[in-house]
């Protein structure tokens, strides 16, 4: 049974607590470096060179991905989960290494294929505000949605507590009242997570505190379901009722 890479989990669970997560594996030892020569490309090597970029994507090694790219490696190779360097480098928080990809003819608006995220929503839960300002830079959908629940990248920010992403979207546009599958909003998603700063930060951009899912429950219904007291007094300070 293949293994499910660290980014996947952060975008399948709701977290209980903010936790550092490494979206990339550690580069392997016989990863080709940026200081070796780059030897003819054989016939046969493709699925070598693709895994070395896949691999590579996280490192920041702008010089190695350009090596390897231009040795053939396919810059639309997937992992086991369906995920591309560039959705690699995003969560990784590798802008540098995301331009050079997107320069490259990178597909801005791939997805994986667990639950179809992008690579803004892989920056945006993994909290890398820099690369999600160098998506939005080069066009990426704000208001793409994963294919699963309908979350857009907005909600997945909120949802893992990164006040800064959320900040730096709704700054470029993002759509403060989207609602996913459920019927809820960032501000809901924030207040299910327990994520009091990014529910505050929602607040004071305007949330509308008042807001019912599909099943009638609004942010402060929910934080008291998940017991998040925190939550409750931030939107209880802000005016919610029950």
């Amino acid at each position: 049974m293949k293994k499910t890479s660290a980014l996947i989990m952060v975008l399948i669970m709701v977290p209980a607590a903010a936790a550092v997560l490494s979206a990339n594996d550690a580069l392997d030892d016989e990863l080709l470096s940026a200081d070796q020569a780059i030897l003819p490309r054989d016939a046969g090597t493709n699925n070598a060179l693709d895994d070395e970029l896949l691999s590579a994507a996280g490192t920041g090694d702008s010089a190695l991905i350009e090596n390897l790219l231009d040795r053939g490696a396919d810059i639309e190779a997937r992992d086991d989960d369906g995920e591309t360097a560039l959705m690699k480098a995003s969560a990784a928080g590798q802008a540098a290494v995301v331009e050079t990809l997107l320069d490259r003819g990178a597909a801005l608006e791939a997805r994986e294929d667990v639950i179809g995220f992008t690579a803004l929503m892989a920056a945006s839960v993994m909290g890398e505000a820099a690369v999600v300002e160098t998506l939005l830079d080069y066009g990426a959908d704000i208001e793409a949605r994963t294919d699963v629940a309908g979350d857009t990248a907005l909600m997945k920010a909120s949802l893992n507590g990164h006040a800064a992403v959320v900040e730096t979207l709704l700054d470029r546009g993002a759509a403060l009242e989207a609602r996913n599958n459920d019927g809820r909003t960032a501000l809901m998603g924030a207040s299910l997570a327990g994520q009091a700063a990014v529910v505050e930060t929602l607040l004071n951009r305007g949330a509308d505190i008042n807001a019912r899912d599909e099943e009638g429950d609004t942010a402060l219904d929910i934080a008291y379901d998940e017991g998040h007291r925190e939550v409750i007094s931030v939107l209880r300070n802000a005016g919610a009722v029950r």
